[in-house]
């Protein structure tokens, strides 16, 4: 059995471990002193060091220092307590308090520490609740002891008792066990174990009862080093710098390994805690400050060559784990190896295998072969006289160079994998910086100018897309979408041939995008200058179809792995996707490999944001749910906690002062810190958000109150208005009485004037309307007759024929014979506009036949008959001249707009009115008029309306109609005319 641990303990000494980053805390960058005693989690997310003095707490930013307390011994040790009942203690010795961590903030309560765990008697005792090298057991402790859940084992004169606490006996051990094999002792839940170093065996007590039990030799390992926290529940085996955390499952103690770290000898002297959310290390050292170690899911491989930098640009995937360089360097995720010897190359960015798996690379002018049956060693050359070969292109079996030739760029496409033989010379504009065949007979050729789509099958261009777009590498990812990275302007998305730009990240670092690689959860992975960069495919494309919300995407750096943030990207390949699943990407330090689905993403939890530290005045205080203000504060600073311990930029934390809706956003960064300026005294709400892991926001509301002065106040206003409005009263008041007594003398001259004046006018303006109204009546109701009259005199005058003239004369006769009695009526017209109500009957009948006969001789002149259908015994009792008016002038435009037609008038009797209709088959009226003359009858005052330009008369009819009380309605008529209804009111 010992053979086997041995044999699996070497097996496991050589496995591969995690590479890890690190970050250094001391008095020079953030802590107020190097000493650190102890690390612990609470269970809000806090890490908590234990300190000299003080203790602090620190949220994966920011160290928030906690020293002023009512003790006389602020020296701090240990952690101890329940982090899942939310109670951390600190030991304080000689103190009768201790300080309680709880609800993330601490506080001194009463304790006697040295009393506690007595047995009854006068002995001293002291609990342990941490293991490591610094612990030393002094002989004026009588007892040392260890709680449980379930009892307590006290460790005193050579023997072990344990105390059960359900039935409050005390059960003696049968083992002899000295203080000195307590510095071998460790805890994994009620299970304690003392590994035996002389022995090979490790010691397990539960419940009161001993046993030995077997675990990797490296427990009893005299060079392994111990470290155990009871708080935590965390221990640690460190041998020859490598670290191991111990678990206990299934009744058996198993290592996992964590890392190598050379240091950790001279560090392991203060504290350990391992967080397995973040996967991150805590060294704390006494003398060292703080250390993180953050294990990385990134590795970087380099050659480690000497005098020769570590840039990495193109590179083949070669076997399934690793990739191979032009220079013959196999880089695996973990080391590097030479293939074959050759001497630093000049140019890095453009490599190739054939179908016989030879290396294709440039060199200068020329395009080097190195052959793979002769491991690479041996290679010919094809050379390019007077021309310079600017880059190499392998893409849908196509073998192809750009080549600048006299400052013109072709690409040669070669024949197969025979760079002797040139099959086709594509003459082109501008430069290639990337070719990818996508079909059959399409290429499409990126450069400084956009992408040329040349057609193989027609040997020409066919089509430009994306026009003075930088293209730097065209990538077409598995579901067919295309996508282009471009030199400083961001990425673009290839849809329907279009260019559509994808939004950049909040930092603008994605304007140099490089390569993108799919992983198989349609996650993008996106290389660039500063960082490479994650998103999902699927939410991008659906942002870009429909754009709501925001695009997020998650950003790893330096402190991921990377040993450079600048990657590169200016090369074929510049990215590669191995068979056994890596991602591999060039870089200016290396070449970055990782497993994407095995990558992690770190969000807070939505309920992980505290606001309850604000600093008013210079002052630190501590607040609840609310920030009171008082007044006459200039400015101050809300501090969001939030335990988050990776890249702050990556969860979008931002906050924003709700005034309005036009609020901004404020991106809050790592001081976490939200500042208030001199705001106007009321109630307001600080908006804050981040990004949680299901990629939505979460929103946290915190209200603040400022106080107001107290001429700022309501009431202040209110009176102060008051006191103003009785003063103007006042004065108003006196100035009145003043002028009252001076106006009484001239008020009854004032309003005898007044009343003269206004009859006058009132006279002045209705004879002054009344005249205007009667000349347009007038004019508009004669013009067609005499227009008609002066139209058969000039044709009389013009015509020979006696029969001719004296049908013209006929008809002159008979119009002027109309227009004579219509002109007879003119005494009527003087009324037109003050009668309102009559008390005699009239036939409808006549007064249409009255106005036919006016206008007979002019419509038969355009071959057009007017029909008058009316009831015979119809009769009206309304304003007799009103009705003539109306009526002259809707036959009279009638008659104008009708040719080779027929005027039928007609009426109908109902209970409530009389409709007469005047149909005409004309050129009718547009939409537009009659809608605008049916709104006419909408408005309520007719002396308010805004008459458009269609001519004065039916604007004249409006008025009539209106005055007695009146409508008209206006239809189209089928197939073409008006429909001109009047509707009487009985």
């Amino acid at each position: 059995m010992k053979l086997l641990s041995f044999i699996l303990l070497l097996c496991f000494l050589s496995s591969y471990g995690q590479s890890y980053t690190t970050q250094w805390y001391n008095m020079d960058n953030g802590l107020p002193q190097n000493s650190i005693k102890d690390i612990v989690k609470d269970q809000y997310g806090f890490i908590w060091l234990s300190m000299e003095g003080r203790i602090l707490r620190y949220d994966g930013s920011n160290f928030v220092q906690y020293k002023d307390f009512k003790l006389k011994n602020l020296s701090f040790g240990d952690f101890y307590g329940n982090i899942k009942k939310d109670s951390i203690s600190v030991f304080n010795n000689s103190e009768k308090s201790t300080l309680l961590i709880s609800q993330r903030q601490p506080h001194v309560i009463p304790s006697n520490i040295l009393n506690s765990g007595s047995l009854g008697n006068h002995k001293v005792y002291k609990q342990l609740v941490k293991n490591n090298i610094t612990v030393r057991y002094v002989p004026f402790i009588d007892s040392y002891f260890i709680k449980t859940d379930t009892g307590a084992y006290y460790f005193e004169n050579n023997r072990i008792i344990y105390a059960d606490q359900k039935t409050k006996k005390n059960i003696k051990i049968d083992l002899e066990f000295s203080h000195n094999r307590l510095k071998r002792l460790f805890v994994h839940g009620e299970y304690v174990f003392i590994a035996d170093t002389e022995n090979r065996k490790i010691l397990q007590l539960y419940h009161g009862k001993y046993s030995y039990v077997n675990a990797p030799a490296m427990y009893n390992d005299s060079e392994t080093k111990m470290y155990w926290q009871q708080i935590t529940g965390q221990v640690f085996m460190i041998n020859h710098d490598k670290i191991y955390k111990s678990e206990f499952s299934g009744g058996k103690l198993k290592l996992t390994y964590l890392l190598e770290y050379k240091d950790i000898d001279k560090e392991i002297s203060g504290a350990m805690f391992y967080d397995e959310v973040s996967r991150k290390l805590y060294i704390g050292s006494s003398i060292n400050g703080l250390k993180i170690l953050s294990l990385s899911d990134f590795s970087v491989s380099r050659k480690n060559l000497p005098y020769q930098d570590e840039v990495c640009y193109a590179a083949i995937p070669y076997g399934n784990n690793s990739i191979l360089t032009q220079e013959g360097i196999r880089y695996y995720r973990d080391k590097s190896e030479r293939l074959y010897k050759a001497p630093q190359s000049y140019d890095k960015r453009y490599i190739f295998q054939d179908d016989s798996g030879n290396l294709i690379y440039r060199e200068n002018n020329s395009i080097h072969i190195r052959y793979k049956n002769t491991g690479f060693t041996k290679y010919d050359s094809v050379l390019f006289k007077r021309k310079e070969i600017d880059g190499l292109y392998k893409s849908g079996g196509m073998y192809m160079a750009s080549v600048l030739d006299e400052n013109r760029f072709y690409l040669y496409i070669f024949d197969h994998d025979n760079f002797n033989k040139v099959e086709r010379i594509i003459p082109c504009e501008d430069n290639i910086d990337t070719v990818l065949r996508y079909n059959n007979d399409l290429l499409y050729l990126g450069g400084s100018n956009g992408i040329d789509v040349f057609s193989l099958t027609q040997n020409r261009i066919i089509k430009q897309i994306g026009k003075n777009l930088p293209v730097k590498q065209i990538i077409k990812t598995k579901d067919g979408n295309i996508w282009l990275t471009t030199y400083n302007r961001g990425i673009y998305w290839l849809k329907d041939k279009k260019v559509i730009k994808v939004p950049t990240d909040r930092s603008d670092f994605l304007a140099n995008a490089h390569y993108i690689l799919e992983d198989k959860n349609a996650n993008l992975w996106i290389s660039s200058d500063n960082g490479l960069f994650k998103i999902n495919k699927n939410k991008l494309l659906q942002y870009m179809e429909t754009p709501k919300g925001a695009v997020t995407y998650y950003r790893y750096t330096k402190e991921s792995g990377f040993l450079n943030n600048e990657f590169n990207g200016s090369a074929a390949p510049c990215a590669h996707m191995l068979e056994n699943g890596e991602f591999v990407f060039p870089s200016m330090e290396g070449f970055v490999f990782f497993s994407p689905q095995d990558v992690k993403t770190y969000f807070p939890e939505t309920h992980d944001v505290f606001v309850e530290r604000a600093k008013v005045k210079g002052k630190m205080i501590t607040i609840k749910d609310s920030l009171y203000l008082e007044c006459g504060y200039k400015n101050a600073e809300l501090y969001i906690d939030i335990p988050y311990y990776s890249d702050l930029e990556n969860i979008y934390l931002q906050a924003k002062l709700v005034v309005d809706e036009d609020s901004q956003w404020i991106n809050i960064k790592n001081d976490k810190t939200f500042r208030l300026g001199n705001l106007d005294p009321g109630k307001y709400n600080v908006l804050i958000r981040f990004l949680s892991k299901d990629g939505t926001f979460v929103y946290k509301n915190f209200p603040i109150e400022i106080e107001a002065y107290f001429y700022q106040t309501l009431i202040f206003k209110i009176l102060a208005i008051g006191i103003v409005i009785l003063i103007l009263i006042f004065i108003i008041r006196s100035r009145t009485n003043f002028l009252r007594s001076k106006n009484k003398v001239l008020k009854n001259t004032l309003v005898r004037k007044d009343k003269q004046l206004q009859e006058t006018n009132n006279k002045l303006k209705n004879e002054s309307d009344y005249q205007k109204k009667l000349m347009e009546s007038i004019s508009h109701d004669i013009t067609t007759p005499v227009k008609f009259i002066a139209l058969l005199s000039q044709e009389l005058t013009q015509s020979e024929d006696l029969k001719t003239q004296k049908k013209y004369f006929d008809s002159i006769y008979k119009t002027s014979e109309q227009l004579y009695k219509f002109t007879l009526s003119l005494k009527e017209y003087t009324e037109l506009y003050k009668q309102v109500d009559t008390v005699e009957e009239y036939l409808i009948y006549d007064l249409i036949e009255n106005k036919k006969l006016l206008f007979e001789e002019i419509a038969a002149r355009k071959n057009t008959f007017i029909y008058n259908f009316c009831d015979h015994d119809l009769k009206v009792k309304v304003n007799k001249n009103i009705l003539l008016a109306v009526f002259h002038n809707i036959i009279d435009n009638a008659v104008k707009n009708t040719s080779d037609g027929e005027i039928i008038i007609t009426s109908v009797s109902a209970q409530s009115h009389i409709e007469i209709s005047i149909t005409d088959t004309g050129s009718g009226m547009s939409e537009e008029q009659i809608a605008y003359y049916s709104g006419l009858f909408k408005k309520k005052e007719n002396e308010h309306l805004i008459f458009k330009n269609y001519g004065l008369g039916l604007h004249m009819v409006v008025q009539l109609m209106m005055k007695i009380n009146s409508e008209m309605a206006f239809h189209r008529n089928t197939p073409k005319g008006t429909i001109i209804k009047i509707l009487i009111k009985i």
